[in-house]
């Protein structure tokens, strides 16, 4: 892969000697975001059949500028917007690259905006979207299921969609957007988008007859086909493994009967504004690992490497890091924003995108790009992560000693976790139990049951999980009352105290209402005492922050905190580790840690 800049957009070059190219349009928001490996895992594929492929954000999506959020203005031109950077990407791939041939490729909203581009010799769409109106519907319905399952940025469905506003995991639709996307109607084409069309359908929701009539009339030759594993396309948390053998019919069709031709490869873009610099890079062994470098203008104090959360590549939530990484920027902190093995635009790894979440392994891709911030003179890193990324930066401190500042957002573990426990951890809910508990009074969540949106078995599972919770917060407690720390508390109590006499700096945040708050206690007693007698550890609480730190309350509060914790790593970062002061002070830590972890096994 090369990365490239195109416009204002950012993009992921799969390099091929073939005369036909593929540029491939996604879909956006909470959809784009869960589908990104898949997406990625099809580019490889067509590049390796002899297609020269390009995969893009669109202005304010992905690693792109241009925040559709910024006014009012740009709301009502972004719609626009997006399907002229499909017209530029095919340009571009036409006469940068040198293809006699284009093929577009476009994922649900993706699949609608490439119809309406068009002038291409083939046309893929992925179940497409045929009616903005139906929709924004059918998003309203996800938001307010999201809303409802009590983990979300937004707490209740009203607050996930307000008139036509919609806001989905981070991601905004707004009034204006809406009434653009509300006006996308495919079977009023004026003219064909291609010669050739295949049009790939969720099995339970044929394409209307009229669309597939429409595109017939106007002189298109249309295959259908029923797609085999819709749901590995579909958003969910942690979404399966890549439907390959849906992929391999889109491949096939692309590829039939192209050709092979030099093409050009592209120089390596960038993206810059008057406050930061932005670079794609590939790093670590055999250039396996991938992340985007935001650097400011001028020299940068510090450094922070940000980690992805779950499943979700380096954007994050609501293009929650790309925001928190510019906005540090502007304070002149450069940062690193990743993806480990396994996730996003790093190597992908059998399994998918799951199998790589609280692997203790996945530690040696933290050091790797520790290796790679100190080749550009950057020093003075603090690790930051969230859930799982915040557990990911917890192994890396404990694994390489370079680690000197760590800020843990919603961290839900405080332990190394492997099989059946990892499993348990990837199935519970990340909301604190009194939130179920909340929701168990509620007559709404009982006619949601009885009306067949949420499963008995789905219940069956909550229950069992928060009783597994509960069961857990009883063990400890007893522990403690019998003089000693049980396991899971005393590995975690361990890993802090050995931080600590290194003499770590560390920030913990938690949402109010979020389950981390829970083993927090379970493991270092009521709030959090173990740890608060530690030196260099803060503990704060976001008030009404969502999990992912994505909602705008949450990205507020963060950016405030990690700028304070920030600035006075800073300035406490003068000491040399050669310098008897900082000897001292080691050994000061060291002990007092020893100390703590001996007065506080209880």
């Amino acid at each position: 892969m090369t990365s490239v800049s195109i416009d204002r957009s950012f993009g992921w070059f799969h390099h091929a000697d073939g005369d036909r190219g593929v540029v491939m349009c996604a879909s956006i928001g909470y959809e784009g975001l869960c589908a990104h490996q898949s997406w990625r895992v099809l580019a490889d594929r067509l590049a390796a059949a002899g297609l020269p492929t390009l995969r893009f954000d669109y202005p304010g999506e992905g690693d792109s500028l241009d925040d559709p959020a910024d006014s009012d203005s740009v709301d009502a031109d972004i719609v626009e917007a997006w399907r002229e950077q499909i017209r530029t990407a095919v340009r571009w791939m036409r006469e940068a690259i040198g293809v006699r041939e284009v093929t577009l490729v476009g994922l649900r909203l993706g699949a609608a905006l490439a119809a309406e581009v068009g002038g291409v010799e083939r046309l893929v769409q992925i179940a497409p979207v045929v009616k903005g109106s139906a929709y924004l519907r059918e998003l309203k319905v996800m938001a307010r299921v999201l809303a409802a399952s009590g983990a979300t940025p937004e707490t209740n469905g009203a607050a996930a969609t307000t008139g036509d506003d919609i806001r989905l995991e981070g991601f905004a639709i707004t009034r204006s957007m809406a009434a653009a996307i509300k006006r996308i109607e495919l079977t009023r084409l004026p003219a064909a988008p291609a010669e050739r069309v295949l049009l790939l359908h969720d099995p339970a929701a044929k394409p209307p007859p009229d669309f597939v009539q429409r595109l017939e009339s106007l002189g298109a030759s249309v295959e259908t086909r029923e797609l085999l594993d819709y749901r590995a396309l579909t958003p969910a948390p942690a979404p399966p493994p890549p439907p390959l053998a849906d992929l391999d019919a889109v491949v096939a069709f692309a590829s039939e009967g192209a050709g092979r031709a030099l093409t050009s490869r592209p120089p390596e873009g960038a993206l810059a504004t008057e406050h930061f610099i932005e670079r794609a890079v590939l790093f670590g062994e055999q250039r396996r690992l991938a992340g985007v470098l935001c650097l400011p203008r001028g020299e940068p104090k510090m450094t922070v490497l940000m980690l992805d959360t779950g499943a979700n590549h380096h954007i994050g939530c609501g293009r929650s890091t790309v925001d928190f990484a510019r906005s540090l920027a502007r304070q002149g902190i450069a940062s690193l924003r990743m993806d480990t093995l396994g996730v996003g635009d790093s190597a992908v790894v059998m399994g998918g995108p799951r199998a790589a979440l609280y692997q203790s392994e996945r530690a040696a891709d933290v050091s790797a790009a520790l290796d790679f911030l100190e080749t550009r003179g950057l020093a003075d890193v603090t690790v930051f992560g969230v859930c799982s990324g915040a557990a990911l930066a917890l192994y890396a401190a404990l694994a390489d000693a370079r680690v000197k500042s760590l800020a843990l957002g919603n961290l839900q573990i405080f332990r190394r976790v492997d099989g059946e426990d990892r499993e348990k951890l990837l199935e519970m809910g990340f909301a604190a139990t009194h939130t179920y508990v909340a929701k168990a009074m509620s007559a709404r969540a009982w006619r949601r049951v009885v009306n067949g949106e949420v499963s008995f078995g789905k219940l069956f599972d909550i229950g069992s999980a928060l009783l597994r919770r509960k069961a857990s917060a009883f063990a400890g407690a007893l522990a403690r009352s019998l003089g000693f720390a049980h396991g899971d508390a005393r590995e975690a109590r361990t890993n802090f105290s050995r931080l600590a006499a290194r003499g770590v700096r560390i920030l913990m945040l938690h949402g109010d209402h979020d389950a981390g708050r829970e083993v927090l206690d379970i493991c270092f007693g009521p709030d959090a005492r173990f740890l608060r007698k530690l030196p260099n550890i803060e503990i704060d609480v976001i008030e009404g922050a969502d999990h992912a730190l994505s909602s705008a309350l949450s990205r507020e509060a963060l950016l405030e905190k990690m700028s304070f914790f920030l600035r006075a790593t800073d300035s406490g970062a003068g000491s040399k580790p050669d310098d008897p002061r900082s000897l001292v002070g080691a050994s000061t830590m060291a002990a007092l840690g020893a100390f703590s972890l001996m007065a506080n096994m209880e």
